[in-house]
C-alpha cells in the first residue's frame, strides 16, 4: 500500500471513528411517547402490585395478614385537601419545586444558565417531570415500603428563600405509614448547587425493624438538547470504574452491585446526583435502573439498617443538581468529580479542558483559547509534520522509478513489492512517514471533539460575529430555511476551502486517479463537519491554515 493510500485510509478511519461513535456508541435520545399513550411509571406499577410484598414488619414478629398488607401498601397521592402542594425553594443559584407527593423534587431551574445563547429563553430548566411520573429524590424502605414516592408527605412550610451567605435553612416533609414516622429534611445553602437530605425513620412500635433504604433519581430521556456528543442516562462509579446506563440499557432493568460512592442522572452539560454520607465511602451498594414511558430512573440501594423498638435512625445524602463542572464538583469530594469523564481520551481531554479554562481566564474568550491551543498543538507536532512533508517530497521524486517497477513486474506482484521496498531502503524513505503525523494527532482531535461537545464551559460560549455558541453548529442567518443546514455554515465552508488549498499544495505520490480521490476529501470533510460544534470547526480551520503555512515553507526549502 503506497503512501497516498495510507493517508486516505487514516483520514477515512478518523471520520469513521467519529461517525461510528456519534451514531452507535454515544447514547441517542429516546422519543417521548405521545400524550395519549403515556403510562404510569414503573414505580407506580410496583405500588399497585405491593400486595404481593410484605410491608415493613418488626423483627421476630409474624407478618400481618395479606389484607392488612394490602391496605398499608395502597397509598393515595391525594387527600381531602386536593392535589399535593408544591413548595418552592429559592436560592441565588436555583429555584426548586418539591412536591408533597413523596416529598420529592418535581422541577429545578438554574438561574445562572439559560435555555438559549446570549441569556435568552429564560433560566435553564434542568428538571420538569410530568405529574404522571415519579418525582426525583423519592425514597423507599424495603421490604414493603418501596412506594413511598407516591405517599403524601406534609411540608413544614409553604415556601423557602435562602439568600444569606453562609447560613443554611431546612425544609422537612413528614408522613406516617405502618406505625413508622418518616421525615425527609432538605438543607439548603445560598452559595451551593449541593444540598443535604436526611431521611429519618422513627420506630415507635414495640419491636425492632431492619429496613433497606433506597433513593431514586428521575429524568426525561428527551432532555438532550440535540447533543449526541455527551452521555445521557444513569451514571455511577462501581468499584473504581465508571458505569454508564443509557435509556436503551435501562429498558432491560439492570441491577449492579459493588462499592458505589455516588450515582448520577446525567444529561448534556448538567446532572443530578446523590452521594450517600451514611457509612464508609466504599460500602457495598446496589444501583437499579429502569426506563418506562420516556422516563429514566436510577435507584441507589443502601445497606440495611436496624432500628430498635422506640428508637430512630437517619440515612444521610448529599444531593447535587447543577452543571457538570470540575471546578464545582471537585470541592464536594467523594469522587463526584469523576462524573466528568471523556472516555478513553480522558487523559488528554482533561488537561486540554484545563488549558482552555486558563486561556479563557486570560483573554476572556473561549474561541481565542481554542486558537491558542491549536497553535500550541501545531508547534508540538511541527517536527513530526515537517519530517512527513519531506518524506512525501522524496516519495514524489521516486514516483517515476516506482512506476517503471510496477510496469516491469506487473505480472509478479510479490517481486514488484520486494523491488519497491528495496528502493525505499536504498533512498532511506519511510512509506509510512506521510500518514504518521495524522495518526498521532487522531487522539488529540478526538479529545478536542469530546471536550467541545460535552464541556459546560463551551455551552453558549460566544466567539465573535455570528458565532455565539461554540458548542453548537456554525450558522449565519440560521432561519433561512436551507435544507439540511437551515442557515449558512460559513466557517465550515472556509474550513473546506482551506483543506482544498492544503491538498493542492501537498505533493502527490500516487497515480492521477488517487490524486483525484484525495481532492474529494475536502468535500467529504465539509459535509461531515457541518453539524459538528463550531469550536471544533474553528480548531480544524486554524490547524489547516497553520498546515498551509508549514507546507509552503517546506515546499520552498530543500527536501
Amino acid at each position: 500500500m503506497d503512501d497516498t493510500k495510507r493517508v486516505l485510509l487514516a483520514i477515512v478511519l478518523t471520520m469513521a471513528i467519529l461517525w461510528g461513535y456519534t451514531n452507535f456508541i454515544a447514547p441517542q435520545p429516546q422519543p417521548t411517547p405521545p400524550e395519549a399513550k403515556k403510562e404510569a411509571p414503573a414505580a407506580a406499577s410496583q405500588a399497585a402490585q405491593a400486595p404481593a410484598q410484605s410491608p415493613a414488619q418488626p423483627s421476630g414478629q409474624a407478618q400481618a395478614p395479606a389484607q392488612a398488607g394490602h391496605a398499608a401498601s395502597q397509598v393515595e397521592t391525594t387527600d381531602s385537601e386536593g392535589e399535593p402542594k408544591l413548595v418552592r425553594v429559592d436560592t441565588p443559584l436555583f429555584s426548586a419545586w418539591f412536591s408533597e407527593k413523596g416529598g420529592a423534587l418535581k422541577k429545578m431551574e438554574l438561574k445562572k444558565y439559560y435555555e438559549k445563547p446570549e441569556h435568552q429563553g429564560g433560566p435553564y430548566v434542568l428538571l420538569d417531570l410530568p405529574s404522571t411520573a415519579p418525582y426525583s429524590l423519592g425514597v423507599g424502605l424495603a421490604p414493603g415500603l418501596q412506594n413511598l414516592d407516591q405517599r403524601r408527605f406534609i411540608a413544614s412550610q409553604p415556601q423557602l428563600s435562602v439568600t444569606q451567605p453562609g447560613a443554611r435553612q431546612d425544609l422537612s416533609f413528614t408522613t406516617q405509614v405502618n406505625g413508622l414516622v418518616i421525615t425527609k429534611t432538605y438543607s439548603f445553602a445560598a452559595d451551593s448547587y449541593a444540598f443535604g437530605l436526611k431521611v429519618g425513620i422513627h420506630n415507635p412500635t414495640g419491636s425492632g425493624l431492619e429496613l433497606t433504604p433506597e433513593i431514586s433519581l428521575v429524568e426525561e430521556s428527551n432532555k438532550t438538547e440535540d447533543n449526541t456528543y455527551a452521555f445521557t442516562g444513569v451514571l455511577f462509579q462501581k468499584s473504581g470504574s465508571l458505569v454508564e446506563l443509557s435509556a436503551s440499557d435501562l429498558e432491560d432493568k439492570p441491577l449492579q452491585s459493588g462499592s458505589v460512592p455516588w450515582m448520577a442522572m446525567s444529561i448534556p452539560y448538567f446532572m443530578g446526583s446523590v452521594v450517600p454520607l451514611t457509612g464508609p465511602e466504599d460500602a457495598k451498594r446496589s444501583v437499579r435502573g429502569q426506563f418506562n414511558a420516556g422516563i429514566m430512573t436510577g435507584t441507589l440501594v443502601e445497606a440495611p439498617v436496624s432500628i430498635p423498638a422506640g428508637q430512630s435512625k437517619e440515612v444521610e445524602f448529599l444531593v447535587f443538581y447543577g452543571p457538570r463542572d470540575l471546578q464545582i464538583l471537585k470541592p464536594l469530594g467523594r469522587g463526584l468529580a469523576n462524573a466528568v469523564d471523556f472516555g478513553w481520551f480522558d487523559v488528554i481531554a482533561k488537561p486540554m479542558l484545563a488549558a482552555l479554562n486558563f486561556f479563557e481566564s486570560v483573554f476572556g474568550n473561549y474561541g481565542v483559547a481554542i486558537i491558542i491551543i491549536t497553535i500550541l498543538v501545531k508547534i508540538l507536532f511541527w517536527p513530526l509534520t515537517a519530517k512527513s512533508y519531506k518524506s512525501m517530497k522524496k516519495m514524489q521524486k521516486l514516483q517515476p522509478q516506482i512506476m517503471k517497477l510496477r510496469e516491469k513486474f506487473k505480472d509478479d506482484k510479490q517481486r514488484m513489492n520486494q523491488e519497491i521496498m528495496q528502493m525505499y531502503k536504498t533512498y532511506k524513505v519511510n512509506p509510512m512517514g506521510g500518514c504518521l503525523p495524522m495518526v498521532v494527532q487522531i487522539p488529540v482531535f478526538i479529545a478536542f471533539y469530546k471536550v467541545l461537545g460535552a464541556s459546560i464551559e463551551l455551552r453558549h460560549a460566544p466567539f465573535m460575529l455570528w458565532i455565539n455558541d461554540l458548542s453548537a453548529p456554525d450558522r449565519l442567518f440560521p432561519d433561512l430555511g436551507i435544507p439540511y443546514v437551515g442557515g449558512i455554515p460559513v466557517m465550515t465552508l472556509l474550513m473546506g476551502a482551506s483543506m482544498f488549498i492544503q491538498q493542492k499544495m501537498t505533493p502527490t505520490t500516487g497515480d492521477p486517479t488517487q490524486a483525484k480521490m484525495m481532492m474529494l476529501m475536502p468535500v467529504v470533510f465539509t459535509f461531515i463537519f457541518i453539524n459538528f460544534p463550531s469550536g471544533l470547526v474553528l480548531y480544524w480551520l486554524v490547524n489547516n491554515l497553520l498546515s498551509i503555512g508549514q507546507q509552503y515553507y517546506t515546499n520552498k526549502s530543500k527536501a
